[in-house]
């Protein structure tokens, strides 16, 4: 934009030495040429104002989420950031993060259970990484890593959902084989293993099925390479280093206080673990599908940190998972859109090209699971295209 007002700068001091020439033309030449320069510096300004990317409506944004509190009563609270030219540019906190078994505000700090966003977050930016490293590739097949599973499926198959694996496994049920059956490993690795055996309702590459087995999958091959688990890896290795002192699994007993609520069962609300049962119950809180926690502003940094990564890096690390597909912009053009949305009412939408994102942060699920957000975030996400 700076470039385009340099060049109109130029072309009227043009204007104003041109006149002062006349004398050396026809006036009627003069008036004619005149018209033509005036047309194309009007035709290059208004070009300019319309490819420059639109502000954010933040007002507009700040309506919505109010009215789904206050009018249509969908979540009780939530935070909210936006990012532009690759900077925070918004950070809101609305209602309240707890209305049982007492009324706590929400505040901008309030560290929020991810749910699915822990998806791209945690175990898909963990292969992202190593893919980045030279460690792995997403052609690799997942029993080089795993050496009981399914020998067909490669890491870009789990990233993609397009492993064949079922969708999900009931974890009261998955818990109850694995008490009666009496084996001697620990509830993860049963949880692997049998993932790594199940029957799968169809072949890998032939239908899309998102499938929270396949991240759990994916986690499994991160710490098979690096030697750890994926907690400890992420901490060190990407969330400590964009200054995320509480994103990860397994939030501190110190951290309570600003954490959000989650469902309340029987009076009691699952505050600090993670609300999926798979992941809070076979996974015991460590888990590629589910169970980080943060900010919103932590999840902005995660965004800006995506969105900064070299196209290349983005494409063999499969986008780290996020679900990518082309927006149309109010200049006609097309640009790259790469969201996640999670069950406890988190969404994350980044347009990388345009080095912006938007992420709300809700709790949905509180007290009662009983609401759709669909209708909000896709306002959310309307309003960040350029």
């Amino acid at each position: 934009m700076a470039a385009s007002f340099v060049f109109l700068q130029q072309i009227l001091c043009y204007i104003l030495r041109y006149r002062k020439n006349v004398v050396l033309l026809q006036k009627n030449e003069y008036m004619k040429n005149l018209r033509i320069i005036v047309l194309s510096v009007w035709c290059i300004a208004y070009g300019t104002l319309c490819t420059a990317a639109t502000p954010f409506p933040k007002t507009a944004a700040d309506s919505v989420i109010l009215d789904a509190i206050q009018k249509d009563s969908i979540i009780p609270g939530a935070v909210l950031c936006v990012v532009e030219n690759g900077e925070i540019s918004y950070l809101q906190a609305y209602g309240n993060r707890a209305v049982v078994p007492a009324q706590e505000a929400m505040t901008t700090n309030t560290i929020f259970d991810l749910a699915s966003v822990s998806k791209p977050t945690g175990a898909g930016s963990a292969a992202l990484l190593l893919c980045a490293e030279g460690k792995l590739n997403v052609n690799d097949y997942v029993a080089q890593y795993i050496p009981q599973y399914h020998s067909d499926v490669q890491i870009r198959h789990l990233m993609t959902h397009y492993s064949g694996l079922p969708a999900y496994m009931t974890a009261t049920r998955l818990d109850s084989i694995y008490l009666a059956r009496g084996v001697e490993m620990a509830r993860a690795e049963f949880t692997i293993d049998t993932i790594a055996r199940c029957k799968r309702p169809s072949a890998v590459g032939e239908k899309y099925r998102y499938s929270c087995l396949n991240f759990i999958s994916l986690q499994k091959v991160v710490e098979a390479i690096v030697g750890e688990d994926i907690n400890t890896y992420m901490r060190y290795k990407l969330y400590r280093p964009l200054g995320n002192s509480t994103m990860g699994w397994l939030p501190a007993d110190s951290l309570y206080d600003r954490i959000a609520p989650t469902e309340c069962i029987d009076d009691i609300c699952i505050l600090g673990d993670v609300h999926d049962p798979l992941a809070r119950i076979m996974m015991t809180g460590v888990s590629g599908n589910a169970g980080v926690f943060a900010t919103a502003e932590e999840v902005a940094y995660w965004a800006i940190w995506f969105m900064n990564l070299p196209e290349e890096t983005r494409i063999n690390g499969c986008n780290a998972g996020l679900w990518t597909d082309s927006v149309s912009t109010s200049t006609g053009s097309f640009t790259q859109s790469c969201r996640h949305t999670g069950y406890t009412g988190t969404s994350v939408t980044i347009l990388p090209e345009e080095k912006r994102a938007v992420i709300l942060l809700t709790n949905r699920v509180h007290p009662k699971d009983e609401h759709n957000l669909a209708p909000l975030r896709r306002a959310l996400n309307n309003m960040l295209t350029p």
